[in-house]
Order: C-alpha cells, then structure tokens, then sequence
C-alpha cells in the first residue's frame, strides 16, 4: 500500500511540473472549491481516501471542512479477525500569505473529530474511541485556473496526534 500512496504522490509531482501553465491564481469572496486526495498518517502508517469543500471569506482568508477514511488493515488475533476502521472529519481554516502566477503558500489550521472503532467475533476485542482534535500545518497549491495540485503537511497535537501528509486536487468554482 506504501508504494502505491508513494507511486500516486510522484505521479502528482510530475504531472504538475510539466504542467507549468501560466494561470493567475485570483480567489474571490464567495468563491468555492471541491477538493479530493489522499492522506498518509506517519503514526498509523496508512493511507486514506481525502474530500473536501473550501469556501473563500476573502482573497486571503478561506474556511473549509474535510473527510478522510483511512484505509487500515486487518489484524489476525487469536486466530480471530479484527476488522478496523478509522475516520476524521475537520473543519479548516486557511491564511494565503503568498500568492504569486500558479503558486499559493498557505498556513492552516484544524479542528475536529477523529474516530476509531474496531470489531471482531470476540466481544472483549470490540472497541470504539472518539477524540476532538486541533492541528497546525502549511500548504503548497500549483493553480492551473479552475485546476490545483496541492500537498499540506499536517500535524495534529490531539486527538489520535500524528504527523499526516495530503495531497491531492481542488476544482474551483
């Protein structure tokens, strides 16, 4: 599973590179953007599934949420299967502070809830966990008008606290 989050992640930064459109990244108030990707948590060390809506307060200033599943693997216990599952869904709030062609640099901030659960035939394997998070991070985003590539390091200092890595697209409306 490591090779194909690492194998999509290079796909993605050479496809941007030969890209190279000369596209003004402009955001207006109001404007809204689709976002979808993926997710790799250096803590769980798997991969998840990423979607998003982001929503322009300003040129420099937009608010947004997203939803990551993570993708994890079955654990084989006492000869009994334990099935895990795991997702986030946070609310973000992005500053631009660097705007310039197709480049945008910005600094993020998150809040929200991560979950946990897992399940098994055996009852005493049952789990389910909750925890409110709150992560700081930065993004870099290549605009090609409606079209962006971004990544954005994450990390998360509570809830399940790990560092996570996105990356992924965002249409803009």
């Amino acid at each position: 599973m490591k090779k194909i989050f690492l194998f999509i992640t290079a796909l993605t930064i050479l496809s941007t590179i030969s890209l190279q459109g000369k596209a003004q990244a402009s955001f207006e108030p109001g404007q809204l953007g689709i976002t979808a990707g993926i997710s790799y948590g250096l803590d769980v060390e798997e991969p998840g599934i990423r979607a998003g809506l982001t929503y322009f307060f300003t040129q420099e200033l937009r608010g947004g949420v997203d939803f990551t599943y993570w993708i994890l693997e079955d654990v084989l216990v006492e000869q009994e299967e334990i099935s895990n599952t795991g997702y986030e869904l946070n609310a973000n709030l992005h500053f631009l502070f660097y705007t310039s062609n197709n480049l945008v640099l910005y600094g993020a901030g998150s809040a929200g809830m991560h979950f946990a659960s897992t399940s098994s035939d055996i009852p005493e394997f049952d789990t389910s966990d909750s925890e409110f998070a709150a992560g700081l991070g930065i993004g870099a985003e290549l605009n090609f008008g409606m079209l962006s590539f971004f990544a954005e390091p994450k990390i998360f200092f509570s809830g399940y606290d790990q560092l996570k890595l996105n990356g992924g697209l965002r249409l803009y409306l």
